[in-house]
């Protein structure tokens, strides 16, 4: 059997010992046979001269070969031990023998070269096996880290024990933070994102595009969640790897997406009944007015055919703005200082509805951008988002406010109009948007100013939605692209 260079180097200790002991003894034996010979030779028997003579000299040529063979002998025992000693420290160093040495030590210092050959070539091989590991260790790490969902991987424990950059910047702290904390105490979700994880751990059971929503940073957000498991060779426990998706944005697409499609449906009609309408109404009021310029001024028969009036008046309104809204043609070019848009309507909405409703109208106005749309367009979409904002913080609000804040972002100018009112119900949040639906008692709304707002917006552009994840009222949302310069 093969032994350690810790054994090879113990177990020729023993042979340089007995080495030592035959330079006393090979020394002595020939002081004895020299002395042997010399008495033989002073003998007076010429035979027994001859005879001891020549056996001192075959004594004493064979003990010089045997120390010269004895000599040879030692030298490569410490050549070996040394080369044992060195492949011990890690260097594999070949001996090279001489004929005479080889001839000696006879096939042990080239099984000993052959021996360093083999653990050099394996060792090389490790050291390449190792290499490799190790770039495809950081080729996964680096795909991983890159991937644009946020990643975690979590133990049967629940949990992390492994994360990527996304989920850094989603839970704001470094991969060796999050390692070891539970899953559900890293992740803020509602009760029923808390229930879909239960019952995906329960039963193991792989999930694809579930929707939940997280609390970010004070804000909810929408996930689409991934969760597949897979089982650990090593102790056999199952381990899970989870892939979050922010999808915010794109359900907000959705809702706009859907929306226009809504609207185009709408628009169609509306048109129909906006033409068919005109005509009849236009005779009812022009009829009215002759009936009322003939009757008495105080009688009763003049006090309806004002009423009859006022109401075709009104229906003639409701008719333009079902015409406004149907219209798809491309708005006349032009721009505007939508900062200056902001103060004059809040300014008027201050002066009427804020007085009538007792609701200041506060700004935060950033820069000065320009957009593209006319004035007249666009303080009509912002007389009609902040009025209900007012009305609406009016309702149930201590100290009722409506904030609006103006920025540049993304190469784009964004409205904000936030109210602490009761807020938009999930329920009828997808319908605010819809021509003729209305949140509002019966005669206080037509239903038609959030879409015809909608529809000025698109036309322009842009775009306009209600924040579903806000919470603590209402925030609408107004994006107008920035007026390109010639």
């Amino acid at each position: 059997m093969a032994g350690t260079p810790e054994d090879l180097a113990s177990s020729s200790q023993p042979v340089l010992r007995v080495t030592a002991l035959r330079w006393v003894i090979i020394p002595a034996g020939g002081v004895i046979v020299t002395a042997l010979g010399y008495y033989l030779l002073h003998q007076d028997s010429p035979t027994e001269a001859l005879i001891g003579g020549a056996l001192a000299l075959i004594v004493g040529l064979t003990l010089s070969v045997l120390l010269w063979r004895l000599v040879i002998f030692r030298r490569g025992l410490v050549a070996i031990h040394q080369a044992v000693r060195s492949a011990q420290e890690g260097a594999l160093v070949p001996i090279v023998a001489a004929p005479v040495t080889r001839s000696v030590l006879g096939g042990l210092a080239d099984d000993y070269n052959l021996l360093v050959r083999d653990l050099g070539s394996l060792f090389h091989e490790m050291e390449q096996s190792q290499l490799w590991t190790i770039g495809e260790r950081n080729r996964h790490d680096a795909i991983l880290r890159s991937l644009p969902g946020v990643l975690l991987t979590v133990d049967s424990d629940f949990r992390v024990t492994l994360s990527n950059r996304q989920a850094e910047m989603l839970f704001g702290c470094v991969s060796e933070e999050m390692l070891g904390q539970n899953l559900f105490d890293l992740l803020c979700l509602d009760e029923a994102g808390r229930e879909v994880l239960r019952e995906t751990f329960l039963y193991e059971q792989k999930v694809r595009n579930r929707e939940i929503v997280l609390s970010v940073r004070d804000a909810l957000r929408y996930f689409s969640l991934n969760v597949t498991f897979f089982k650990s060779q090593s102790a056999g426990d199952s381990s899970a790897a989870i892939i979050l998706q922010d999808i915010t944005e794109h359900k907000r697409l959705q809702e706009v997406t859907h929306q226009t499609e809504k609207l185009v449906a709408m628009g169609q009609l509306a048109a129909g009944v906006a033409h068919e309408l005109n005509t009849p109404l236009g005779s009812i009021i022009g009829y009215t007015q002759l009936m009322i310029a003939e009757a008495p001024p105080f009688a009763d028969s003049s006090r309806q055919l004002n009423t009859i009036y006022t109401e075709a008046k009104r229906c003639a309104r409701i008719v333009d703005n079902l015409l406004a809204y149907a219209r798809r043609d491309q708005c006349a070019p032009g721009s505007c200082k939508i900062n200056d848009v902001v103060r004059d309507v809040v300014e008027s909405v201050n002066c009427c509805q804020g007085k009538r409703y007792n609701v200041q109208v506060i700004m935060a106005l950033e820069g000065d951008p320009e957009v593209q749309g006319e004035p007249g367009q666009l303080d009509i979409v912002l007389a009609n988002i902040i009025m209900n904002a007012v009305q609406a913080a009016a309702k149930s609000a201590a100290e009722p406010r409506v904030l609006v804040t103006s920025r540049v972002e993304s190469g784009a100018a964004v409205v904000d109009v936030v109210d602490n009112g009761p807020g938009i119900s999930s329920a009828v949040r997808h319908r605010v948007f819809d021509p003729f639906f209305t949140t509002k008692g019966p005669g206080a709304g037509t239903g038609l100013g959030l879409a015809i707002s909608q529809s000025i917006v698109t036309r322009i552009g842009g775009t306009l939605h209600c924040d579903s994840v806000f919470q603590g009222g209402a925030r609408f949302v107004t994006t107008l692209p920035l007026r390109v310069a010639v």
